[in-house]
């Protein structure tokens, strides 16, 4: 297994994954704030009083610890053209021992959405997962509705496993989530990268 280097990038053709660093507190502040009316169905309920330099500050300095520590990888999305934060996208609750397996939540800019990116940024974080941290399965809960989702997932390879009622508090309620998962040894399908209506968060 390596892990990821912190200022390492990970491209595709149009953007590209690093690890978020102290120095992009500004920017994820920014991204959050800009984001907070169409993030919040998608979310657990956030305290806004967060939204600051400083605690952005510091929630990327949690990230890095478990980075450092292989219990999570926090990436940000980057346009390669000009660098810009356009997203994030986590590898949550890395389990190794017998089960290899990562959690993946993200977000999207609402300006960015329907473009492609996000499906694009989850195909780059399954090349990371599997040929990097040489993980075995990586796990994605979609709410029903959330079809920008279902289809950025879909297009990844990503295969519905089961249906779970009340899996997730998000937006202040139980939510039901469709789940899904891809292997490190299943047959691929090839991904479309087209249009995505929507590119809809996980959480």
């Amino acid at each position: 297994m390596h892990v990821p280097e912190p200022t390492r990038r990970y491209s595709g053709s149009r953007v590209f994954l690093q690890l978020l660093q102290r120095a992009h507190a500004p920017e994820l502040l920014a991204y959050r704030r800009r984001n907070l009316a169409y993030h919040r169905p998608f979310s657990p309920a956030q305290d806004e009083r967060e939204l600051q330099v400083a605690e952005q500050s510091a929630l990327i300095a949690g990230f890095l610890e478990r980075a450092a520590r292989d219990q999570g990888y926090h990436f940000g999305i980057f346009l390669r053209e000009r660098g810009q934060l356009v997203g994030q996208l986590n590898l949550n609750n890395v389990v190794r021992g017998v089960f290899q397996n990562a959690y993946v939540g993200y977000s999207m800019d609402e300006g960015h959405t329907g473009q492609g990116l996000m499906t694009e940024a989850v195909g780059i974080c399954c090349e990371v997962a599997f040929s990097v941290l040489e993980l075995h399965r990586l796990q994605a809960a979609v709410m029903p509705w959330n079809l920008g989702s279902i289809r950025v997932v879909e297009k990844n390879s990503f295969r519905k496993e089961g249906y779970a009622p009340g899996y997730l508090k998000i937006a202040g309620h139980w939510q039901d989530h469709v789940i899904f998962a891809r292997r490190n040894d299943q047959e691929l399908v090839s991904p479309l990268f087209g249009d995505v209506p929507g590119d809809g968060p996980l959480p």
